[in-house]
């Protein structure tokens, strides 16, 4: 067996809890060094998963057992914590979005690139086994051209109260940066990394905490392909529909799915044909050891960039982003 990677999580909230929940099982990846600024919580967070507890950020990621990082802070700090790891000779795997914009984003590319080390955005979604057969049915043509793709993340926030980060200005919430880069993501997977819109019309809903509640996409591809987005904060539902020539694929819950239903249309016009087949995809945990095993083999061939999740598609994808909330006028206040 190859030797473990040994992981270190810079930031321990709720999302660094769940990748450690789900490297316990990797029989190639080894937890081996958390960081946050409050060291009772580092301590309590590595006799949970293991490894050794650090009182700062500098010390993680100098601790010469360290592999990679993950990165876990919040939106708006991923550059800074991105190029600390770099600069200390770590390889990063980025929790998304990888950055606020696409010129932060842009900055941490080429950290990576001076230092001739790995860095990937961490749109984990695309690595569950559903995502991967839902791609392999699109590409294989039998459902023939993409027309149209439909793509909802909407989170239900609201019981979590106007206090917490995801409706906090300052703490870079909102719909967009937080569920719609899901949305965004699938529609990459779908069309191609190298599919850039033709035009990008958007709607955005700006709540009672300053930041964007709901966003609305309307999007045109150049093969034609109509993309259709929305994300919120205070609705709830995550689902990716692609329309077809010959049928459907549906994608519930897409951000972390289980299943995959596909519909074939009956060549009759104006018949739908048998009911959709679903085609069931369980895992243990999370799911984050998907992603965590690519970047595992991509650190074992020497790869510096992920050939699933690209610099170009991420900044790509960022500059959708940066265009949405140019024309809804949205601005963090650290941009």
């Amino acid at each position: 067996m190859n030797k473990p990677i040994n992981w270190g999580i810079l930031g321990l909230g709720r999302i660094a809890n769940d990748f450690a929940h789900c490297l316990r099982d990797m029989p190639d990846a080894r937890l081996v060094a958390s960081g946050s600024r409050d060291i009772a919580k580092a301590r309590e967070f590595c006799g949970k998963y293991g490894g050794k507890p650090y009182s700062s950020y500098e010390e993680l990621v100098n601790d010469p057992d360290v592999d990679v990082i993950y990165v876990a802070t919040l939106h708006h700090m991923h550059e800074e914590h991105t190029k600390l790891a770099l600069r200390a000779g770590k390889h990063v795997l980025c929790e998304k979005p990888i950055a606020l914009n696409e010129a932060s984003a842009a900055r941490m590319y080429e950290e990576a690139e001076k230092h001739g080390l790995f860095l990937m955005d961490g749109l984990w979604s695309r690595f569950f086994p559903a995502w991967e057969f839902a791609k392999h049915v699109i590409d294989s043509g039998e459902l023939g051209k993409i027309m149209a793709i439909n793509s909802i993340t909407s989170w239900g926030a609201t019981p979590l109260g106007p206090e917490h980060r995801i409706f906090n200005l300052n703490l870079s919430g909102g719909a967009l940066l937080d569920g719609g880069i899901y949305s965004l993501a699938a529609m990459s997977v779908l069309l191609g990394a190298d599919a850039y819109p033709a035009s990008i019309k958007a709607f955005t809903e700006i709540g009672p905490t300053r930041v964007d509640d709901c966003d609305g996409v309307m999007m045109q591809y150049p093969s034609g392909v109509i993309c259709t987005m929305l994300c919120g904060l205070r609705s709830s539902l995550l689902v990716t529909n692609v329309l077809c020539e010959n049928g459907t694929l549906t994608i519930p819950n897409h951000r972390n799915p289980h299943n995959v239903e596909v519909q074939a249309r009956n060549a009759r016009p104006g018949f739908r044909g048998a009911g959709a087949t679903d085609y069931r995809f369980p895992y243990a945990d999370e799911g984050f050891q998907f992603e965590a095993a690519h970047v595992n083999d991509c650190l074992r061939k020497g790869l510096t960039e992920s050939p699933r999740v690209t610099k170009k598609e991420s900044l790509a994808l960022m500059r959708i982003s940066d265009e949405i909330r140019r024309q809804a006028g949205f601005v963090y206040p650290f941009e």
